[in-house]
């Protein structure tokens, strides 16, 4: 009995060490697991935070080439060491880029345009912000691609909406940061293998729900034939494939992989920015000096300021600094061809900053350049303001060379057009403002204003603000277009017509062309800024 008790205990002992054993055993691999599952978790998050880390040094990178802040070429960026991108959870990602070949290559894209591509390699570590232990690194290789604005004839970085009443054809690259919006009244023409955005493309406008009853008809790639939007747009869902097959590979949009190039910030036209900071012809208000702020002598009128007209746009009188680039390259009043009696003091650099900041609130400051056939410099001319400019008479029509105007907003005023015409008064009663046949050969950057329900922007036909009757006129542009910010001073809605009383302006007959020696981006007007893209190539993970 007593040995039968024994066995029972020690029988009830083993059992009790078996599942000890047995329930540690367990305990240890279930806390084992669940530390694995933690390490998996901290691994997935750190992964995130280096993937975020790795798109922000790509988009910062791109930023910083096309807003001037590095060379493009640079070997590593940053220069200094790595860059961090810091996330709400605490957690940290540091990248360096470096250059995966030496030397830059000129590619020449399928329409025609030459571009400039490099290849970096990212690398991008990130370390979790609770487990200094788990820690990711990433790899990307990308291309760097970069294009000059005006190596497009369309570039705009907002919406671009383009709906002209009468016929309208337009060649060149066409490109839209965000939607585009085609219409018609007639038929517009994009007579171009590349029509590209990174958002939409639609076939309709954007201020409202009627559909203009004109044709949109778009070139086919490498054909000469063209075939109509007819309703196919970025709305349909057989747009991804349906749009390669019409036009072959000229029209794409975000579902094709077109992604934002990067462009410069309104802030580089600001007084202290990037294209004030580099002139070495500044005129402020009325003031012309050299880069260090020395006194320039010029023929007297060369700069003034005693003009005005009023704005009936702008609902405002221009305080206006007129600039006689004629004058500013030394030819006072009389002076016979190739004598000018003054010095030439068009910029060495080719970049004029010019800016005025004594408008009162009734007025709105303005830059105007006149007496600008030919511009007397050979490798040519861009004068930057941060205020509206205005371009009056026939512009480098004479021995053209690369020219561009950067502004607030842009104004063209025919060779017909008087001061004397536009005041408050004349323009209320309907005074005509008769426009004559005017050309203008250069490139042009100036903001646009943003459409809303029922007030549209006036389109891309309206880029160049216009204040007089050019009915049976002909309004000539040989250059590029583009948009990279909206107004910050000139805010006016666009208007046309009679309106009531008041005179506005009428649509010239629109002969405008993309300016073809700017496509191989070597004959290009002084500080042209670029358009960047980063094209992403090979990944990997640590």
């Amino acid at each position: 009995m007593g040995n039968r008790r024994g066995q029972s205990v020690v029988l009830a002992y083993l059992a009790v060490v078996i599942f000890s054993v047995l329930g540690s055993s367990l305990l240890n691999h279930s806390l084992s697991t669940q530390r694995q599952s933690e390490i998996q978790r901290l691994h997935t998050e750190a992964t995130y935070y280096a993937e975020g880390g790795l798109e922000d040094a790509i988009s910062q990178f791109a930023q910083d080439i096309a807003n001037f802040v590095i060379d493009p070429n640079i070997p590593t960026y940053p220069a200094d060491g790595t860059m961090t991108t810091t996330f709400s959870s605490g957690a940290a990602a540091s990248s360096l880029i470096t250059q995966a070949e030496l030397v830059p290559r000129a590619v020449v894209d399928p329409d025609g345009t030459t571009v400039f591509v490099k290849n970096y390699h990212v690398t991008t570590t990130a370390t979790h912000h609770s487990n200094s232990t788990v820690q990711v690194r990433l790899h990307q290789i990308v291309e760097r691609r970069m294009v000059y604005t005006f190596q497009h004839a369309v570039f705009y970085d907002n919406d671009l909406e383009w709906i002209p009443g009468p016929n309208m054809t337009l060649s060149g690259r066409v490109h839209s940061n965000n939607d585009i919006y085609l219409a018609a009244e007639s038929t517009l023409t994009v007579d171009s293998e590349y029509l590209q955005s990174a958002g939409a493309i639609y076939n309709k406008r954007k201020d409202s729900s009627a559909m203009p009853p004109g044709n949109v008809s778009i070139k086919k790639l490498g054909l000469a034939q063209y075939a109509n939007m007819a309703g196919l747009d970025s709305s349909s869902p057989t747009w991804p494939t349906d749009s390669q097959t019409r036009w072959l590979g000229t029209v794409k949009s975000d579902v094709h992989g077109v992604t934002k190039r990067a462009v410069p910030v309104v802030g580089s036209t600001a007084p202290g920015g990037f294209y004030d900071t580099n002139a070495t012809v500044k005129i402020v208000n009325g003031t012309i000096t050299d880069k260090n702020g020395n006194p320039l002598t010029v023929p007297a009128g060369t700069v003034t300021t005693s003009t005005t007209f009023y704005n009936n746009r702008e609902g405002k009188y221009v305080k206006m600094t007129d600039i006689d680039l004629k004058k500013l390259a030394g030819y006072a009043a009389g002076d016979p061809p190739g004598s000018p009696s003054f010095p030439n003091h068009l910029p060495s650099n080719g970049l004029i900053y010019a800016t005025r900041t004594d408008a009162s609130g009734s007025q709105e400051p303005g830059i105007r350049l006149r007496n600008a056939a030919e511009i007397y410099r050979s490798g040519g001319l861009t004068v930057v303001s941060n205020t509206p400019m205005y371009v009056q008479g026939n512009y480098n029509t004479v021995n053209k060379k690369p020219v561009a105007v950067i502004a607030d907003a842009l104004n063209l005023l025919s060779n017909a057009w008087n001061d004397a015409n536009s005041t408050v008064n004349n323009v209320n009663s309907g005074s005509p403002r008769t426009a004559s046949s005017t050309t203008y050969n250069a490139a042009f950057i100036a903001g646009v204003d943003t459409t809303t329900p029922g007030k549209y922007n006036g389109g891309l036909e309206n880029y160049p603000r216009l204040h007089e009757r050019w009915t049976n006129q002909t309004l000539s542009i040989m250059g590029s277009f583009v948009s990279l910010w909206t107004p910050q001073v000139a805010n006016g809605q666009w208007k046309y017509g009679q309106q009531g009383s008041n005179s506005q302006y009428t649509a010239p007959v629109r002969s405008w062309n993309y300016d073809t020696s700017f496509s191989t981006g070597v004959n290009m007007p002084p500080f042209t800024p670029y358009a960047v893209e980063m094209q992403k190539g090979a990944w990997w993970k640590e």
